[in-house]
């Protein structure tokens, strides 16, 4: 039997919500996605997924990161120093 999908956003609010996600950096909106997950409590997770359009496991991830005693919000980096591809080096 198929489970019934609940609703907790107005069709309005979700257009606007998914709007601001999507501009969102990475790290971002993650944090969004756990701190809406934990306003609109358990059961909520899956329909954040199918709105949003990310992975329930992404939407964990964010929840332990805010809910960590020691969450500090910076985003003024996206990756730790060092990561990333390395530059190609002429020969």
């Amino acid at each position: 039997m198929a489970r019934k999908r609940k609703f907790y956003y107005s069709p309005e609010v979700e257009r606007i919500k998914i709007s601001y996600y999507q501009g969102l950096p990475e790290k971002q909106a993650r944090h969004f996605l756990g701190r809406e997950y934990l306003e609109l409590g358990p059961g909520s997770q899956r329909y954040l997924a199918d709105v949003f359009g990310c992975s329930r496991r992404t939407i964990k991830k964010g929840v332990d990161q805010v809910s960590a005693p020691d969450f500090k919000p910076d985003y003024s980096r996206q990756r730790v120093q060092g990561g990333g591809r390395k530059k190609k080096k002429k020969a």
